[in-house]
């Protein structure tokens, strides 16, 4: 019984997204969230979960407070943001239209909205440190404007440099009302906003400034350190009566991308975009390597100071977050993925999921720590397959080399990588298999047809060391071979290509056992059965197949609307999970050969499918549109949600039957049959007010309704009025329904999906019929009167 009300179900658990997509990012006072721009949003992040928690754009309102009558023209839904800045209380974005609009933190609602005032769109802005003030710069007039949101005005405009400014920071004393703005000249501009006047320029870069960081958000703050890509880091004395002197000059010998003061100003650390960060002692001018690493392109540096924590911002919208003391990797967040093209699952209990995405590093996502995630580096080009068995991951790609690594179980989500060979295919390699059950060998396919299997050998003196070996090499298929597999006792190697065929190999010489032949072009992937002797196939055919090992025929055929790219066996052989070209995630039952579930999360292909082998309980997915979603096993909530339903049923169909017959409460019961849905009950009891001419029975019967019931009633309505026996019972109520809506056009809503205008059709044929018959009744009197 249970297994008739639901035999299967799968749910999206959780989703992890693009949350930045480059640009500006603000870290908040107390380290817990980033504020990330995203095209038409900002999105607030959790730094614990990497989730999305609101978003600040144009969307996120229906409702523009104070907008002015000339931009009624603008298409809110392309005004992509330019910038951003974040106070205590407020986050103001510039959008690509002009506008500036003011938001508030705590409830993500539109607080002001005007017009910049800018010949074209800003491109930096910046809040005083009152909170009270903005000022924003203007990409083609190179002005600076201060505004007072509060009150509506622009406090002044500054022209005295060559612009666009890129870099914008308020002095940390309100007293001293001081900007500073960094101009194409690589000068650096401070003006007094209240006198209007231009009080220092400090010349000393000779490339773009970069960074710039005051020692401290006191009042008597007097230092203010700058990078350039001149490879140098200049530290100014900001005392009142002197312009700009140069306290330090310091050549670091890198081009430089960031710069924070650090450890109560005692220290500076300087990142480089190279991806090394250096740390200077403000006493001593020491320089100390903190970092070096070439692995990574560094855009940004960010500093929390109530953490005592630094974050790196790289150049594929990475953040990592370490510890300023220790320089100990703490947390790294994923801003955007690009395409996800492979995953798999490697540790005990299939802990941590390895995803390949479009880059030449993959990363190691720890899926029971807030999928903490770590960078894997080692390929020089893109990483296009993965395979693990236990602790051991094998990384294929376009550079034609294969990788070995190792899990390292003492370092939180850490891989070890262990051996490598480059040069291992001609072309790129697409697809890598690794035997089940200890990793003794793996097989890796390419485009240009061919497959070799391996040897994976272990060091018996050192337990940790691992080398591999060619065993074979065969021309697997004419055409680009898209997949490969291993069967489950490891004995068989399935292979999948573009000439519209999979084989079956024997894994431990060459010999060709049998060719899948019926799909009519190219198969994706291909999967053994971990109980039965059959191979699934899925095509670019639409369709899923079903083979014999024993005589290559197929067995069972599911077909789907497009192209199938990824296919795998759930629940012990007994389910399949389909993923398509258009996103669609399909469950199927093989025994009854019936889809149970369509899962539409992603909306683009779907490259990358892992099922969890130890539980089966769970499986990830992730495709071209960047999202990496994990999905459970709801069976059981979903059984039992369907039987309460049921009995709430059951006990509401009694609760009817009691108040028709025994109480003969029909109001009440007129409600109760809208709820159940049972428009033969409804239209029984509109028959019964009709036939004993109770109008203002009728009337209450609809009075009593809210809107979702009066919905219910017009489905009811558009049932009875398409069969000419019961039109006049619809007829009746919809006479009181259209009334109701013509005297208060706030009640027309429930007009769900045009339904009048469906209904008219019928209406008026009746009405027809009605006329026709009235007048027949009327001749038939005529002819008694006259007898």
């Amino acid at each position: 019984m249970l297994a008739n009300i639901c035999e299967k179900s799968y749910a999206a658990e959780a989703q992890y997204t693009n949350f930045y997509g480059g640009g500006d990012i603000s870290w908040s006072l107390d380290g817990q969230h980033f504020y990330c721009l995203s095209g038409a949003a900002v999105n607030q992040v959790d730094v614990q979960t990497s989730q999305i928690l609101q978003s600040f754009g144009v969307s996120s309102t229906t409702e523009e407070k104070k907008k002015p009558a000339n931009l009624d023209d603008i298409d809110v839904e392309e005004d992509a943001i330019t910038c951003f800045a974040l106070s205590h209380e407020h986050l103001v974005t510039a959008h690509r239209s002009g506008l500036l609009r003011l938001w508030l933190l705590s409830t993500c609602n539109l607080v002001k909205l005007w017009k910049a005032q800018h010949k074209g769109p800003v491109i930096k802005i910046e809040f005083s440190p009152c909170g009270r003030l903005v000022c924003t710069s203007g990409g083609a007039d190179a002005t600076l404007r201060l505004w007072d949101f509060a009150n509506n005005s622009c406090l002044c405009a500054l022209k005295d440099f060559p612009g666009p400014c890129w870099l914008l920071r308020f002095h940390p004393n309100v007293l001293r009302k001081e900007i500073y703005a960094v101009g194409s000249d690589n000068t650096i501009y401070c003006w007094n906003y209240q006198s209007k006047a231009l009080l220092h320029k400090m010349r000393g870069h000779l490339s773009q400034v970069t960074g710039l960081s005051f020692k401290s958000n006191d009042a008597e703050c007097n230092e203010l350190a700058t990078v350039s890509r001149d490879k140098v880091l200049i530290v100014w004395l900001l005392e009142d009566q002197v312009e700009g002197r140069q306290l330090k000059v310091l050549p670091l010998f890198d081009e430089l991308e960031g710069v924070v003061y650090a450890n109560e100003g005692r220290e500076i650390v300087v990142a480089s975009g190279t991806g090394s960060l250096q740390q200077v002692d403000v006493e001593s001018w020491k320089i100390k390597n903190l970092l070096s690493q070439s692995d990574f392109q560094i855009s940004r540096l960010l500093h929390c100071c109530d953490l005592k924590q630094l974050a790196l911002v790289t150049t594929e919208q990475n953040i990592i977050i370490y510890d300023a003391s220790s320089i100990e990797p703490v947390k790294h967040l994923v801003g955007y993925n690009d395409e996800i093209l492979d995953m798999c699952f490697l540790g005990d209990n299939d802990r941590y999921l390895a995803v390949a995405t479009n880059s030449k590093h993959f990363k190691l996502y720890d899926t029971e720590n807030d999928m903490n995630c770590k960078l894997i580096v080692g390929h020089s080009d893109t990483v296009m397959a993965l395979a693990g068995s236990h602790n051991l991951l094998i990384s294929v790609g376009k550079d034609c080399s294969i990788r070995l690594w190792k899990l390292e179980h003492e370092k939180a989500c850490s891989l070890e990588a262990l051996t490598q060979q480059t040069n291992c295919h001609t072309s790129t390699i697409g697809c890598v298999a690794m035997t089940h059950n200890g990793a003794t060998g793996f097989a890796s396919v390419c485009q240009d047809g061919s497959m070799k299997v391996w040897n994976l050998n272990r060091d018996k003196q050192e337990r940790n060391s691992y080398t591999f070996n060619l065993r074979y090499s065969a021309l697997a298929h004419d055409k680009e071979v898209n997949c490969v597999a291993y069967a489950v006792n490891n004995k068989i190697l399935a292979t999948a290509s573009q000439d519209k065929t999979a084989k079956l190999w024997m894994a431990d010489s060459n010999s060709l056992l049998g060719v899948l032949r019926g799909h009519t072009r190219g198969v994706w992937s291909v999967r053994f059965s971990p109980v039965d002797q059959v191979v699934l196939t899925s095509s670019s055919d639409c369709t899923l197949r079903l083979w014999s090992i024993s005589n290559f025929t197929c067995i069972k055929r599911f077909d789907q609307e497009c192209t199938i790219l990824r296919a795998e066996f759930l629940d012990h052989g007994k389910f399949i999970i389909s993923a398509a070209s258009d996103g669609l995630l399909k469950l199927w039952n093989i025994k009854t050969n019936t889809c149970l579930q369509s899962l539409d999360e992603h909306t683009d292909r779907v490259w990358a499918l892992a099922v969890s082998g130890r539980s089966n309980r769970f499986f990830y997915t992730g495709g071209a549109d960047s999202k990496l979603i994990r999905f459970g096993d709801v069976t059981q909530a979903t059984r039992n949600e369907a039987l309460d339903q049921r009995q709430e049923t059951l006990e509401q169909e009694q609760t009817l039957h009691s108040l028709l017959h025994a109480q003969k409460q029909l109001h009440k019961a007129f409600v109760l049959a809208l709820n159940l849905n049972k428009p033969k009950t409804t239209f029984d009891i509109i028959v019964h007010f009709v036939r004993e001419r109770d109008e203002a029975g009728l009337r209450q019967l609809v009075d009593q309704l809210n809107v979702d019931q009066r919905v219910a009633l017009l489905q009811h309505v558009k049932a009875w009025t398409t069969n000419s026996r019961n039109s006049h019972a619809g007829n009746v109520i919809l006479k009181h329904l259209i009334g109701d809506a013509l005297l208060d056009p706030k009640a027309r809503f429930y007009n769900n999906g045009n339904m009048v205008e469906v209904l008219t059709p019928y209406v008026q044929r009746h009405f027809k019929r009605i006329t026709e018959m009235n007048k027949e009744l009327a001749f038939l009197e005529f002819i008694v009167k006259c007898m």
